[in-house]
């Protein structure tokens, strides 16, 4: 019985996909029939355009329009055609209509001051066609190194205060651009930032003390930025503050006899969170270069974060006895600095709109 019908399954199948077929070709051939037939269309318009019968552009163009019969190229060809008729004809509002349809088409449209009269030319200009803001994502590493200005310890801290050593960590996250000309922006990030350092110093001239700390924090840098340039590569400066909230500190601790190296004193991983302030307060200076691509811009940004507070919490220096007892190890009171490097995408955010007179 499975054998008898077979034959007939495959029949069918076969049957299926050839009708599937023929409908596919016949609507490619009636796709590529009204695309013809538009193309056509706005070389006629063209044509009427330029022997001066201006009242008969719009309804030569409009039906390809509406049923989608243009490539973006033509289409934006055949808005400027109608622009341009409306602008001729005294038809102002008109003419402001079908301009923002074309500037929502290609919100990067830009005139050409050799081929296109002045009056479409002003036209354009009485708009915003800047972008408004632009959102993205971002990600990079950083080097963050303390920078001590008042030592504690169980050792002369006059005549040895110890050395920092930085390594490099990540960061990621958000960012977004507000626009407020051709010339400035205010940028904003959300970043999760992961930082490590390493402290070293050595006790009473025989032991080896290590303190290599990690931290995560929540950090929020506001910038102001001056771009320059006007091409697909632009670049630019950047100042401003950053407000950073600590999410966790764990450090590991090692004393060794400095002479044999042995260990003295080493343990499990310690949390230190105790030992921090909850907040980090930084000036921020620093530079950018962002390229064009599509929409928006694949941008290269670099950070320093000058810290200018006191990281070390003071009311808790003597809590931990272990870390003192054991290790000989008190917190210095330090500020955190880093430097940072980022690489992004940033999509931009369009609004076109009429602009006021005194901004013309």
């Amino acid at each position: 019985m499975k054998k008898r019908f077979t034959p007939f399954i495959t029949i069918l199948v076969f049957l299926f996909c050839a009708v599937i077929s023929a409908q596919a070709q016949n609507k490619n051939k009636k796709d590529s029939l009204i695309e013809n037939r538009c193309v056509q269309s706005l070389r006629d318009a063209e044509k009427t355009y330029e022997a001066g019968r201006i009242d008969q552009v719009e309804a030569m163009v409009l039906p390809c329009i509406q049923n989608e019969g243009f490539s973006k190229f033509e289409k934006l060809q055949a808005y400027r055609l109608i622009i341009l008729a409306k602008l001729f004809d005294n038809q102002e509002d008109e003419a402001n209509r079908y301009f923002l349809l074309l500037i929502k088409t290609d919100p990067e449209y830009t005139v050409n001051p050799v081929t296109d009269p002045s009056e479409f030319i002003n036209l354009y200009n009485s708009y915003r066609t800047n972008p408004v803001f632009a959102i993205g994502l971002k990600a990079g590493m950083n080097f963050t190194k303390p920078n001590s200005y008042v030592p504690y310890g169980v050792y002369n801290t006059g005549s040895n205060t110890g050395s920092y050593k930085a390594f490099v960590n990540v960061q990621f996250g958000f960012n977004a651009d507000l626009y407020l000309n051709k010339k400035f922006s205010i940028g904003a990030d959300l970043l999760m930032s992961f930082k490590k350092y390493q402290y070293t110093n050595t006790l009473l001239d025989y032991s080896e003390l290590t303190a290599k700390e990690t931290q995560a924090w929540l950090e929020l840098p506001v910038v102001l930025k001056y771009t320059m340039g006007q091409k697909k590569m632009r670049f630019y400066l950047q100042g401003g503050g950053a407000v950073s909230m600590i999410l966790s500190s764990k450090s590991t601790f090692t004393r060794k006899d400095q002479e044999t190296q042995s260990n003295q004193a080493i343990g499990p991983v310690v949390n230190t969170m105790s030992l921090r302030n909850n907040f980090n307060y930084s000036l921020i200076g620093g530079a950018g270069i962002r390229y064009k691509a599509g929409y928006g811009y694949v941008v290269l940004d670099v950070k320093y974060m000058y810290g200018l507070n006191n990281i070390s919490n003071v009311d808790k220096k003597y809590t931990d006895q272990e870390l003192i007892y054991k290790y000989g190890y008190i917190d210095n009171n330090f500020t955190l600095n880093s430097l940072m490097f980022s690489v992004g995408y940033y999509k931009s955010f369009y609004k076109p709109k009429k602009l006021p007179v005194h901004e013309k």
